[in-house]
């Protein structure tokens, strides 16, 4: 039986005694219990002394300083972790109270002396937690330089809150602590739930300085939920929670109106239409009501404009600064300190020439138009690419000079490579903070913005933001895992993510075709996978750790590939690619064997790739020798009779660094080539490489490696190697 007949059959069988399964999903009850006890703060503080003493917590009293109020929300914050530890604090009126342990909370004057040499940082949001002794009396002090200091400093508190002989305690230690790059730490969650979750989450383990939402961003028409006053009216209610946790904290906050529903003349904005214009200030004045403000996100997609906007305004730029003032002079009116958020069309780009072609109109003119905004209105941008690695504060620079502000910076991809460049596995070393900005970058954006709510992924870009000069990815990725899940279950999680890693090679949503090669092999990952969850302990269960979400999405990825195993589109794939192939280096189908970027595993998925002038092909690639996909490697048998030498015909492109990228190629672990890929960067090409004789193998698999040496362990840019395919066939005047 031929091999493309015998994968259907495989997966019928399979099919046939899979049992029906409820997908996995992040169930664990109490997602207040994160972070858990570690020993030490996260983020890493500036200066901290950790002491192996712990204060008693069983009779705690609260000295509350000239500008703290018993109703302030920090102080909430405090207590509702003491109380979820067991601890029952009392506000007390003087410092001669007796309480086993005194926590004095912000300017309260007293017990001074204990402090010695130690002073609150006297920078943005800096803060100062010691423990002391007077007497017998354990004395805590909770110092900020101003109001969001004092609130992380007592969210350090609270992670150093655990339990000995039953009974809590905190463990002793001395913290002066600030973030070098104060105010820019944005988080972006999707929805929130009716407890306000994410608001939570980003004050509690964030230290978040505005968070982002995106609610109404996506419906099938984006008019209704505003329209509709029962929908309007349960999400007014779901912003009110949000507002209730963020806005006494003095935490900025937007949800986003994405204004196009995907229909052009019916989805479209019309920003001269009163019903378009009133649709967005209910939601305005809404938002404003709960002290949050208003996002709007053109962005992918503004163009084309509705019929009336093309009637009425000769560019999109005259449509979009008309509708944006307006918008925001009928709220501030109300709320003179409301704020908007925009994100335009243009909203990625760098100096050089103008864009005309994009959309058919001025790049440099829409930006300069929308700088004259009024300042309030704060604007995305994400670097010189949709999805930007390296950014340079020169390219802030340019932004920040046409719109006339710093920008929000909105960064599409983490560095990370998982069958999308949006997914991290926690306790993974996220290296792309410390490599892709400089300190002028970050100093030059108003805040920065991660395009996901994936928890783990937020909490590094918060660590490496907070104490850049201390960052070590490694002991960052660990530290913010642990946090998450417990250390205990730290090693359950490791190796539960272990197994999700190996079936990178397959991508995420759509099976593949390496998948359908691979049926049974898939269904074997995918039942160990399910196994390790469903004997889980309930912390990695949790929503934090998305556990769930990746282990349901495999689950469900393998009931599709039994659903299609002989993947009807990539078998069309690959019969265009080995068409061209063919075609390209003149070769006879029937004494050669074709390889196709489904035959490769890369521990990523092939998928299609275009850039300028380089035509569109489906492709496959690798990144630098320290990277999760540093080698490309295929098995195959021979397609004719081993007589001779071969030779290896690779359709390739190289990066666009300035010296192309070093690889391997290998058969079967002897090499046929090391060095300089031949490669163009700018074009398709191929290249021949002589293959002897005595490297391959008839009549058993033989294996084809491509592996890239550059010392690189970046997953997004160069050193790069790109693969359309490979060709290997008798070499000339071989018979």
């Amino acid at each position: 039986m031929s091999l493309p007949r015998l994968f259907p059959l495989l997966a019928f069988l399979v099919l046939s005694a899979a049992p029906h399964r409820v997908f996995a999903v992040d169930a664990a009850a109490d997602d207040r219990a994160i972070p858990f006890y570690t020993g030490t703060v996260y983020p890493t503080p500036q200066q901290a002394e950790y002491r192996d003493e712990f204060l008693p917590l069983a009779n705690v009293g609260l000295l509350l300083g000239k500008d703290v109020a018993p109703d302030d929300p920090r102080v909430a914050v405090l207590t509702e972790r003491l109380r979820r530890n067991g601890v029952q604090p009392q506000v007390v009126e003087s410092a001669e109270d007796r309480s086993g342990t005194l926590i004095l909370i912000g300017e309260t004057g007293a017990h001074e002396a204990l402090l010695g040499k130690l002073t609150v940082p006297d920078k943005a949001e800096g803060y100062l937690l010691h423990c002391a002794k007077n007497g017998a009396q354990n004395v805590v002090f909770l110092m900020g330089r101003d109001f969001h200091g004092l609130l992380w400093g007592i969210t350090s508190f609270n992670q150093l809150i655990t339990t000995q002989n039953d009974g809590p305690v905190l463990r002793a230690v001395s913290i002066q602590d600030y973030p070098e790059f104060p105010g820019i730490r944005g988080f972006t969650p999707f929805r929130d739930d009716e407890q306000a979750s994410a608001a939570w989450f980003g004050v509690n383990v964030l230290r978040a300085n505005a968070v982002m939402y995106r609610q109404l961003r996506k419906p099938a028409d984006w008019r209704l939920p505003l329209r509709d006053e029962t929908q309007f009216n349960a999400w007014k209610a779901r912003i009110q929670k949000i507002g209730a946790q963020l806005t006494p904290l003095k935490i900025a906050w937007y949800d986003s109106i994405l204004p196009f529903s995907g229909h052009v003349g019916l989805g479209q904005v019309r920003s001269k239409s009163e019903e378009d214009f009133q649709l967005v200030v209910k939601a305005g004045l809404a938002l404003a009501e709960a002290g949050g403000s208003l996002c709007l996100l053109y962005d992918d997609y503004r163009f084309f404009l509705s019929p009336e906007d093309a009637r009425d305004f000769v560019t999109a730029r005259e449509a979009d600064v008309y509708f944006l003032n307006k918008v925001y002079a009928a709220i501030s009116a109300k709320y003179p300190h409301f704020r908007m958020l925009f994100c335009p069309p243009f909203y990625f780009g760098a100096a050089g020439p103008d864009d005309t072609t994009t959309y058919g109109e001025s790049r440099d003119a829409y930006l300069a138009a929308i700088g004259k905004l009024p300042k309030a209105i704060d604007i995305y941008w994400s670097g010189p690419r949709v999805k930007s690695t390296q950014v340079s504060a020169e390219q802030v620079g340019w932004f920040a000079g046409l719109t006339q502000r710093k920008p929000v910076f909105w960064q599409n991809a983490c560095g990370t490579y998982h069958g999308s460049p949006y997914y991290a596995y926690p306790g993974e070393p996220m290296k792309a903070w410390r490599d892709w900005y400089d300190e002028d970058f970050l100093r030059g954006i108003s805040f920065y913005a991660y395009n996901g709510e994936d928890p783990y992924i937020n909490m590094t870009i918060t660590d490496a933001f907070w104490n850049r000069r201390g960052y070590d990815p490694a002991a960052s990725g660990e530290m913010a895992a642990k946090k998450l899940a417990g250390p205990e279950n730290y090693p359950k999680l490791v190796e539960a993510f272990k197994a999700l890693e190996v079936m990178d090679d397959y991508g995420w949503f759509q099976p593949s075709g390496l998948a359908a090669r691979n049926v049974d092999l898939v269904r074997q990952q995918t039942e160990k996978l399910t196994a390790l969850y469903e004997a889980a302990p309930p912390a990695l269960k949790s929503r934090w750790l998305m556990l769930g979400t990746f282990v349901g999405y495999r689950q469900k990825y393998f009931q599709a590939l039994l659903k299609n195993p002989n993947l009807k589109e990539a078998t069309e794939v690959d019969a265009r690619v080995q068409e061209l192939a063919l075609k390209e280096t003149e070769t006879d189908a029937k004494a050669s064997v074709v390889l196709t970027p489904n035959h490769f595993t890369a521990g990523r998925e092939a998928r299609f790739y275009s850039w300028q002038e380089v035509p569109r092909r489906h492709v496959i690639w690798i990144n630098g020798a320290q990277s999760k996909a540093p080698t490309l490697q295929a098995t195959f048998q021979l397609a004719y009779p081993l007589s001779g030498d071969s030779e290896l015909v690779i359709a390739g492109l190289d990066d666009n660094a300035p010296t192309n990228c070093r690889i391997r190629i290998q058969m079967n672990g002897s090499t046929v080539f090391e060095g300089a890929n031949p490669f163009a960067p700018d074009r398709w090409s191929t290249h021949r490489f002589p293959v002897k004789g005595a490297m391959l193998r008839d009549g058993v698999p033989n294996t084809l490696r491509i592996e890239n040496l550059e010392a690189s362990d970046s997953m997004t840019g160069a050193p790069w190697f790109m693969l359309s395919y490979a060709v290997l066939r008798p070499a000339k005047g071989v018979n």
